[in-house]
């Protein structure tokens, strides 16, 4: 965490010369977002997997919010080798561009479509989840949280496991390596395991349950520089912020 919230200062040129800039992957990165998972999740999880050099900015929201360029989190800033610093803004765009430079989008314009279709279903997940269950009201939790595993998330489990199995049930969504869909699945499985209301019925993911999407699980946990993220008091703190924020 630095010590420090005042925000890089952007640098401002064409879009040539941060095109040119952004090429390396030598670059060290800083996030703004609020101490919880939330829509940072998967940023951090990314610049871990690609063992990126990161840290974290202190939050003084009322003061950074106006300098961000839509006055919403995550902001992401990105000093180059050359001295850059560049302004990455919305989540879903700071994905895909951190996917890019770390070579997680597959390897052709084929994989990329299927990397995309992957990672936009299980966002949609997301959403579901959030909406239906995380938004409900406390004393509806059990009941919607139940629903959800019924209506949507066993829905979800069938089709995945099968489109995994085509790919040769390898751990792995597209070819033999881990990609952003690998990474925004596991994220987005990891939030509900994270997040059962008690008294609800059992999630059903599991390795004896869901053995496919599990093996992707497992891949992307073996990743050395993601396991140390995972096992770091910073995240186990972002676990037990995010329990507490919506009341789990």
């Amino acid at each position: 965490m630095s010590p420090t919230n005042v925000l890089p200062t952007v640098t401002r040129a064409s879009s040539e010369v941060l095109a040119e800039a952004a090429k390396g992957t030598n670059s060290t990165f800083q996030l703004l977002y609020f101490p919880l998972h939330g829509r940072g999740e998967l940023v951090r999880n990314l610049l871990a997997y690609s063992g990126a050099q990161w840290e974290e900015l202190a939050v003084d929201w009322p003061v950074q919010k106006p300098k961000t360029p839509f006055q919403v989190a995550p902001v992401v800033y990105e000093r180059t080798a050359s001295g850059s610093v560049l302004e990455l803004a919305e989540s879903n765009a700071i994905e895909r561009y951190l996917a890019r430079k770390y070579n997680l989008l597959g390897s052709n314009i084929w994989e990329e479509n299927l990397v995309n279709q992957y990672y936009h279903n299980a966002e949609g997940l997301t959403q579901a989840f959030a909406l239906r269950v995380v938004g409900a009201a406390p004393e509806a939790r059990i009941d919607e949280a139940n629903r959800f595993y019924t209506e949507v998330l066993s829905k979800f489990v069938a089709i995945h496991e099968e489109h995994l199995k085509q790919n040769g049930d390898n751990g792995h969504y597209v070819g033999n390596t881990t990609t952003l869909a690998d990474l925004k699945v596991v994220q987005t499985l990891d939030r509900i395991l994270l997040l059962i209301p008690k008294g609800s019925a059992p999630v059903p993911v599991s390795k004896e349950l869901t053995p496919a999407l599990w093996k992707v699980k497992e891949a992307v946990e073996g990743n050395a520089s993601y396991a140390e993220w995972k096992k770091s008091q910073r995240s186990l703190d972002l676990n037990a912020n995010t329990k507490a924020r919506f009341q789990f």
